[in-house]
Order: structure tokens, then C-alpha cells, then sequence
């Protein structure tokens, strides 16, 4: 068939949303459904290009401006570090006090990520005890142990493995693992007992229209690949543009991207739009089908895109995401970690007076007494 006097040719125009059927008479259901669908898929494909864009436009400059706070804040870090460590060489103090500067040195050497320089890892490992080591994989037990009672209690009977599992992370992995395990299991069951009964009225037209959508995704394609192909054009030039949309076309085919193969289309034919409506509301359905997929997968890719960029560039879930929310998040993140800094500045000079040093540990020692302990409620509010 002729690309020209095809009804699935469409008149040229700049969106896949001028595709929408416009007779002159009232549109049928599968019609407006296809106008629907088109023009979803059309706001879901700016969508995404719109997150796209904002996503490269502020990602470089964020995490340039994060990367130099987070510098400053690295030696500010390794000054307390290093002034503590001297101290507990020099000062008088109490075993308490010891104890709260070990501990802190410790926690600074980890958020320095020791093992990346000799001089912080040289400090960890004069500090880092054996006995430490015991605290610390007893610890990572008795975290397993509680994770093995949550998932235990979830699935009702005992985790696979659970014996050899020693950290709360592994048991989490282990745990979803086997969840996922359980599920697939029920669905292989339930697909396996679906398939023992007789297809019903309504699976059998599913079906149909699954063949027939597809049906019509390779009409569309072989009308363009006709009009395009590229051997039967004596143009060089005009042969190298064809080679280029015929790969457009074969990447759109591969994805049962029927919008952009409509939209490829409407720039090589000359028929007015109306000759959509000349088609027959099964086949509009069949193309529906193709279209609602589409529509599932950039909801996904919408979705996915927005979750990479609350999560890596800080905008709040409830702000609609834009230059003007990512400008706001950066701000509120550069200001949160000029206090820590700040913070971490204003404590080493505080505690240069060996008074004050005293002071400061026993503050500290309260501080991670009180989140230890609002730690403990959570969890017996979580799971009690």
C-alpha cells in the first residue's frame, strides 16, 4: 500500500498532539480515547525533556558548590581530629573523658573516610582497640539478631541462612531477597493456574487486540520504511537524510513507540488529519493499546526522573520541581553545611582552654547519650 493513500498517513504538523482526530462530526469513544492517549503521551514526553534539562542544567553547578563546602568541611573535620588526639596525649583527663574523645575521634576518622589518607588512618588505627573491634562486631550481631526477628515475624517462619548472616545489612539483603523469592513463587502459581483454565470471552479479545495493536505498529512501520528506503534514492544527499530517519524509525519500532512513528510520518506525508477518523474504531483500539503502554513506561521514566533529582539535588517531595525549587534546595543545603562547618570551626576554637575541652567532651558524651536513647524509642515504637 502506498504511503499516500494509507488512512494510517496523517498530514504533517510540528507535535504528535496535532495526530488527534478532528472530523467534522462528533469524535466516537475510541476515538477521543486515541486523542487522549496521544496527547499524554505528548505532556509525559516534555515532561521528562523538562527534567532532563533542569537535571544537566543544575547538577554541575550543585555539586560544585556542595563539593567545596564539603572540602572545607573535611578540614575542619581533620583539625578537631588531629587537635583531640594530641590533647588526650597531654591533658589531664578523667577516664570518662578519655573514653568521649575516643569515641569521637573514632567517628571523625569514619567521616573522613580514613583509609583515603595516611594521616587519619595512622590516628584510627593508635585509637581503633581490638577491644573496640569486639564492641563493634557485637554490636553489628545484636543488630542482625533484631533484623532476623523483624523479617522472622514478617514471613511468619525462619530466614533461609539466617545462621551465617552477622550484620543488619546482610539479613535486610537475605530478607528482601526471600520476600522476592516468595512473591515470584505465588505469581509463577497463580500464572500456572491461570493457564489450566479455558480462556475466557474477555482474555480471548485481550489477546486480539494485543495482535492487532501489533498488527497495526508494523503497518505504520512498513508504510515509512517504503517511503524511506534509502537504496531506492539516487540523491546523495536526499539518501543520507532518509538513512537518518529510517534509523529514527527502526528505534521507534524497537520500542513500539507508535507516537513518534505517527509523528515521523506526519513530516513526509501531505493528507489532511481527518483521514484518521476514516479508521475503523477496532484498529483505533489496537493502536490504543500501543498507546497506553507508551503511556505506562514514560509515567515509569517520569517518575524516575523526578526520584534522581529529589534525591541527588535535595527538592523536597512536596515541591513541584523547577529552577526555582532547585535554586531553593541548593541554597538550603549550602546553608546547612556552612553550620556545619561552622560548627565544627567554632568547637575547635572553644576547646583550645583545657577547662572547656572538659566542658565540650561531657556535652558530647550527653548528645550521643540522648540520640542513643531516642534511637531506642523509635525502635520500640517501630516494632513493638
Amino acid at each position: 500500500m502506498n504511503a499516500a493513500n494509507s488512512p494510517w498517513t496523517v498530514a504533517p504538523a510540528q507535535a504528535v498532539a496535532t495526530v488527534a482526530i478532528q472530523p467534522a462530526a462528533e469524535l466516537t469513544p475510541a476515538q477521543k480515547r486515541f486523542n487522549t492517549l496521544l496527547a499524554r503521551v505528548s505532556a509525559l514526553s516534555d515532561s521528562i525533556a523538562t527534567l532532563e534539562a533542569l537535571s544537566t542544567q543544575h547538577r554541575s553547578s550543585h555539586l560544585t558548590a556542595m563539593s567545596a563546602l564539603k572540602n572545607q568541611e573535611d578540614t575542619a573535620r581533620k583539625n578537631l581530629l588531629l587537635f583531640l588526639d594530641g590533647r588526650l596525649h597531654q591533658a589531664e583527663l578523667t577516664a570518662s573523658h578519655r573514653r568521649s574523645a575516643t569515641q569521637i575521634i573514632l567517628a571523625l576518622c569514619e567521616a573522613l573516610e580514613h583509609k583515603k589518607d595516611g594521616q587519619v588512618q595512622a590516628v584510627f588505627n593508635q585509637h581503633h582497640s581490638e577491644e573496640d573491634a569486639q564492641a563493634l562486631a557485637e554490636e553489628a550481631r545484636a543488630g542482625a539478631e533484631h533484623a532476623k526477628a523483624v523479617f522472622e515475624d514478617l514471613f511468619g517462619k525462619p530466614l533461609h541462612g539466617a545462621d551465617d548472616l552477622h550484620t543488619a545489612e546482610a539479613v535486610f539483603e537475605a530478607g528482601l531477597r526471600q520476600y522476592r523469592e516468595q512473591q515470584q513463587r505465588l505469581e509463577d502459581k497463580r500464572q500456572a493456574k491461570k493457564a489450566k483454565k479455558k480462556p475466557a470471552a474477555r482474555q480471548l479479545k485481550d489477546a486480539q487486540q494485543k495482535m492487532d495493536a501489533n498488527t497495526a505498529l508494523r503497518t505504520v512501520y512498513r508504510q515509512l520504511a517504503s517511503a524511506l528506503h534509502p537504496d531506492r534514492e539516487p540523491d546523495e544527499a536526499e539518501r543520507l537524510r532518509k538513512t537518518a530517519l529510517m534509523s529514527e524509525v527502526n528505534a521507534a519500532y524497537d520500542r513500539k513507540n507508535l507516537s513518534e512513528l505517527l509523528k515521523l510520518q506526519l513530516q513526509l506525508a501531505q493528507i489532511d488529519s481527518a483521514a484518521l477518523s476514516r479508521i475503523a474504531d477496532d484498529k483505533l483500539n489496537a493502536m490504543c493499546l500501543l498507546l497506553k503502554e507508551q503511556v505506562e513506561a514514560l509515567e515509569e521514566d517520569e517518575a524516575q526522573a523526578q526520584f534522581e533529582i529529589r534525591h541527588y539535588l535535595g527538592v523536597n517531595e512536596l515541591d513541584h520541581i523547577s529552577a526555582e525549587s532547585l535554586a531553593r534546595a541548593l541554597a538550603i543545603q549550602l546553608r546547612d553545611k556552612e553550620h556545619e562547618v561552622d560548627t565544627l570551626e567554632r568547637d575547635l576554637r572553644r576547646i583550645q582552654n583545657e577547662a572547656e575541652l572538659k566542658r565540650w567532651l561531657k556535652e558530647q558524651a550527653q548528645l550521643a547519650k540522648e540520640a542513643r536513647a531516642e534511637l531506642t524509642d523509635l525502635d520500640r515504637l517501630l516494632y513493638r
